[in-house]
This record gives structure tokens, sequence and C-alpha cells, in this order.
């Protein structure tokens, strides 16, 4: 949520939400773990901006010269630039110039299961660090595409949003995280938590039996541990339980055989779901859509 910074910065600050506009009604809509926003605001105010429950990458479409962020005066805004505001960080803009920009927000949830599922990474090793007007092509390459893409398919672009979902997460997980994506492998873990090798183990573990009924018990055999003793080691290192992470791969399984013509009952069947109808309600939960309606987007993307 956006909230009224205290006076402390000795200037005015306004709400961001009550001095923006909204340029794309279409693109209003932010789901469970990612969104995307069009924005227009006007000169003249000094905005203060948090966001509580996802991280924001900020992209400037046009305009926005001399802007700047308070406390930073050296750096200032132009068309192109970017911004990075991490979840629940504040700041103070001061906008001199009109300036339309793009405003892609996930949750911390999506980027710290998307570390663990492609690096193994311990997500005590996420901390990601504020960007202020930066300027960088890869980046622009990756989010332009995106955002065009996305005004002219209006909602039916999930799709095209999950997988540029992926490219964001791993640019930003490999240029703006304190920590390299395998410094928990070179310099050790962290007190407690699962080991490197250990956390590689249970994801190809969880991988492979998917079609089963997964135990906590069978997932702490396989590395040695006792059920309760694994239970708190994965949350520390995962982020959430091995109930929530387990739920969360069977979906993204379900979303690849998706891609095949099966019937739904034995992908609900293949994916460990008992029933085609829990496959639903934990698809629906986790994309904001069925899984027959994820399928139709993707013979139409």
């Amino acid at each position: 949520m956006v909230r009224l910074v205290i006076s402390i910065y000795s200037l005015e600050a306004h709400k961001f939400s009550h001095l923006v506009q909204s340029k794309d009604t279409h693109l209003s809509e932010v789901h469970r773990d990612i969104g995307l926003k069009h924005w227009s605001m006007s000169e003249g105010h000094n905005i203060f901006y948090q966001n509580d429950e996802f991280h924001t990458l900020s992209l400037y479409l046009h305009g926005g010269n001399n802007n700047s962020r308070h406390g930073k005066p050296g750096k200032k805004g132009m068309s192109g630039s970017f911004c990075f505001m991490p979840q629940e960080q504040d700041s103070v803009w001061h906008i001199e110039q009109k300036v339309e920009f793009a405003h892609l927000y996930f949750s911390h949830d999506l980027l710290r299961r998307f570390a663990a599922s492609t690096y193994q990474m311990d997500s005590r090793f996420i901390e990601l660090q504020e960007q202020t007007f930066r300027q960088d092509t890869k980046l622009k390459q990756l989010f332009l595409p995106f955002f065009q893409a996305k005004k002219r398919l209006s909602s039916e672009n999930a799709i095209l949003q999950e997988q540029m979902a992926h490219e964001v997460l791993h640019y930003v997980l490999s240029r703006f995280n304190v920590f390299d994506v395998k410094c928990d492998i070179n310099f050790g873990a962290m007190q407690g938590g699962l080991s490197a090798n250990h956390r590689k183990k249970v994801i190809e573990q969880i991988n492979d039996r998917l079609n089963e009924k997964l135990t906590i018990e069978a997932l702490a055999n396989s590395v040695c541990l006792s059920p309760f003793h694994f239970a708190k080691m994965f949350k520390l290192s995962f982020g959430e339980t091995p109930a929530h992470f387990i739920n969360w791969m069977r979906v993204e399984k379900a979303k690849q055989l998706l891609k095949s013509k099966a019937p739904l009952s034995d992908i609900s069947l293949q994916t460990g779901f008992s029933q085609q109808s829990q496959m639903t309600s934990n698809f629906k939960a986790l994309t904001v859509m069925t899984p027959a309606r994820y399928r139709k987007q993707l013979s139409s993307a």
C-alpha cells in the first residue's frame, strides 16, 4: 500500500496515488505476484512513494528531464532511465517536468521462488539494491517489448507476462542483488537452513516425484534430517513451508503440461493433485486464471 510520509524532509510531500493518472485502464490490475501499470504525472510536485506489497521497477517512457530523488540531487531523470524501488522502501521525488512512465510490480515471493527453483539459492541471500535513473540498454530491451505487447494485447497477455517475468527476475537477481546468485555455494551457507547441496537435492526430489504424494518425511530422509528439523531448515532457506513450495512447483509443472493436448484430468494426476478440481483451485489461486483459460491463452500467444 502507499502511505503519506511523515514530514522529515523539510518539503511538502504528496501521496503518489493522488497525483498520478493511469494511461491505460486495462493495465490497472496487478495480479497476485506481478503486474504492469502505465502512468503519467504533471510537473511541480514532490511525490512520496512506498509500496509495501511489491518491488517496483520503473521506466521513464517520455519526459521527466531534471526530475530527481530527494537526497540524490546529482542524478537526473530522462526518457529511457530506470529506477528500482525495493518493497517497503520509501522515497521522495521532485517532479520538475511532466513524465510518462511504466511500473512493473513483482512480489518478493515470486522472486524468492524463482531464485530457489532456478539457482537453488537460499532466500536469505536476496537483498535488492535501489537504482536511481539507471541507463541500462539490456534492461530496456527486456522491458519495452513486454510493455508494448501488453498494451496491444490487453488482458489476453498473461503468458507473455509470465515469460517476460522470468527474464526480468533473472536480470534483477544478477544485477541488483547484493549477493551473487551462487554466493552461498562459494562462501558457505548461512547459519541454519539447508546447505546448497541439500537444496539442490530436495528440488530434484520434488521435480522427480511431483506425480506422487510427497511427504515431509520422505524429503527429510533424502538429506538425512529428521522431519521436524527439515521443515524448520527448509523454511529458513526457502522462506516458506515445504507444502507451499511444493504446491507452487505443481502449478508450474501443470503450466508446462498445458502446452500439450492432454486432458486436464490427466494433467492433475501427473502433477500430484488428487483430483482436477483441486488442481483448478490451486492453479487459479496462484495465477488468477483456470487451467482451461491458461491453455486457451497459450494457443493464442
